[in-house]
């Protein structure tokens, strides 16, 4: 179920009640944020590169944090010190842009995955996926604005374990709530406010990042506690100059409108719909010319991922032509086809329900009304509840004037595959550990053996784990069902790497070399280059290096 709190004061006050609140749950969230620049960044390639890229993350967090805001810095101490989470804790709410930060600048010094054949580890730790869905007017049932939008975040088992929304009631200011997970004290993942604005940013990739500016968990803040219109917002962003890559997706009930900041080291730039339009998707690539330029994609399958994403989305809202009810966003959010092969329901890749996605909600400002998925990642399947609130009332948690109750069928249920998809996420992306992702993909196969995105995943744990032979014949079979250029390439790409015979190998490469399609040629490149050793997979990418 989902956690209800109200905060009341200043914004200290707000803090400390909110550290009282969830003490427990703050310590815990505390040491998955200290250990997560290590385990993203360099995860997997011993104790001295983990610890050369945490220092690098962690000089960069302290120089962000130097410089906020003197409230939001005050509440964040004030948090700290209530919840017991110790000295250094204020570090964390850095963390996201640190991470982005470092990403960008080894693209801009040419350094990992830029620079074959470096180790590609740092990749990991680029993972886009989050996608949002704004529709307003005549494509809504009544014509007021509904949010929609799902939070993919390498926070598995500790995100989506504990979901919470928490209003803020600042004296002197701006009304306004945020969902979170209960013990995170950061109004940031997808925010509402009292003058009917409803924010959410996604990650982006640039090499114009600055060492610094502001930080996007106060940007946010700022905007929400602040901003009565969407020009306002974009006042805010540009007063503030974010650090690191964004696009921070805005819309606004009363203005009926919605619109995309994107923001690079300092730079702002404002995205709209198009005349006459009433819907808007937003995932995580650079829109605006200005900020297209300099745009990081360290492979094709980054841009794919975007995307792909969104016009899927886009599709789906041209199918659906209006009319919109909040379940019927809810269907977006869980969408599992990639716009290219429609016709095959997939559990990894281009696809708007990603195995990481640890927050779904869809918010409906004008009626102060949310729907929330509160099952565990994909949390756009599963349980949901509805959520209603009042801005006023006393503080403390589940108050008065907020409810949240479960509503039956309002989402997919998870089929089994996607409950073994989520044991590898959190095997391989937080521990590391090949054997128990590989065991947990392979349960994943038997449960959907027609999912060649499942395949694909499996062959690469598989080379990992020594087991090539196993990995051809997970090619064979995913080559047998896939209809997507790029997927096919890549499958063919790493059987002709994993085959034993040159024969065996050489046929897969011929049928690579013939291929065409989106981001092919990148693949008939690589099968060109030499090559040894074991893939670096990134699954929730569905890419390996």
């Amino acid at each position: 179920m989902l956690h209800l709190a109200r905060l009341t004061g200043t914004q200290a006050e707000m803090g400390a009640q909110h550290g009282r609140l969830v003490a427990g749950d703050a310590k815990r969230l505390l040491e998955f944020y200290r250990a997560m620049p290590a385990n993203q960044l360099a995860g997997g390639e011993g104790r001295l590169a983990q610890a050369v890229m945490s220092r690098f993350a962690e000089a960069w967090q302290r120089r962000l944090a130097s410089a906020r805001p003197a409230e939001l810095a005050a509440r964040t101490r004030a948090f700290n010190d209530a919840a017991g989470v110790g000295a250094g804790a204020e570090l964390a709410y850095a963390t996201m842009d640190s991470l982005q930060n470092c990403v960008s600048v080894v693209a801009r010094i040419g350094l990992g995955p830029f620079a074959r054949p470096l180790a590609a580890r740092v990749m990991a730790a680029a993972q886009p996926a989050c996608s949002t869905v704004i529709a307003w007017g005549d494509a809504t049932e009544d014509g007021e604005l509904l949010f929609a939008r799902n939070f993919d975040f390498p926070g598995v088992g500790v995100w989506d374990a504990a979901p919470a929304f928490t209003v803020c009631v600042e004296r002197g200011g701006m009304r306004y709530g945020f969902f979170a997970a209960k013990g995170a004290d950061v109004p940031v993942v997808t925010v509402v406010n009292a003058a009917g604005l409803v924010l959410a940013p996604h990650t982006r990739w640039h090499r114009g990042v600055t060492w610094g500016g502001g930080m996007i968990v106060d940007v946010v803040h700022e905007i929400a506690r602040r901003a009565e219109c969407l020009a306002d917002a974009e006042t805010i962003a540009r007063e503030l100059a974010p650090s690191s890559s964004w696009g921070i997706a805005v819309g606004s009930a009363r203005e009926k409108a919605a619109m995309v900041i994107e923001a690079a080291g300092g730079r702002v730039e404002i995205v709209r719909p198009p005349a006459g339009a009433s819907v808007m998707a937003c995932t995580n690539r650079y829109r605006s010319a200005a900020l297209q330029a300099g745009q990081v994609a360290g492979s094709a399958a980054w841009a794919i991922h975007a995307d792909r994403r969104e016009k899927r989305l886009r599709g789906l809202l041209a199918m659906h032509g209006g009319g919109l009810e909040p379940r019927d966003l809810v269907a977006m959010l869980a969408d599992r086809r990639d716009p290219e092969a429609p016709g095959i329901e997939r559990h990894l890749g281009a696809i708007v329900a990603q195995p990481t996605n640890v927050h779904a909600a869809v918010v409906k400002p004008s009626a102060r009304q949310a729907w929330v998925g509160v099952d565990r990642a994909p949390s756009c399947e599963g349980a949901w509840v509805r959520v209603d609130w009042q801005w006023d009332g006393a503080a403390g948690a589940m108050p008065d004037g907020m409810r949240a109750e479960a509503v039956a069928g309002f989402a997919p249920p998870q089929d089994a595959a996607t409950r073994h998809v989520y044991d590898a996420v959190v095997a391989f992306e937080t521990h590391h550990d090949v054997p128990a992702a590989r065991a947990a993909i392979e349960r994943a196969v038997a449960d959907a053996p027609g999912d060649p995105s499942l395949r694909l995943a499996a062959l690469w744990l598989a080379m990992a784990d020594g087991e090539n032979a196993a990995a051809v014949a997970h090619a064979d079979v995913g080559l047998a069902a896939e209809t997507e250029s790029y997927r096919r390439g890549q499958l063919l790409l790493w059987a002709s790497r994993a085959a034993a015979s040159r024969a065996a190998r050489a046929r897969y490469a011929d049928q690579l070399a013939a291929l065409r399609g989106d981001g092919v040629a990148e693949l008939q490149a690589a099968a060109k280059r030499r090559w040894r050793g074991k893939p670096h997979a990134n699954l929730m990418m569905h890419d390996a290096y």
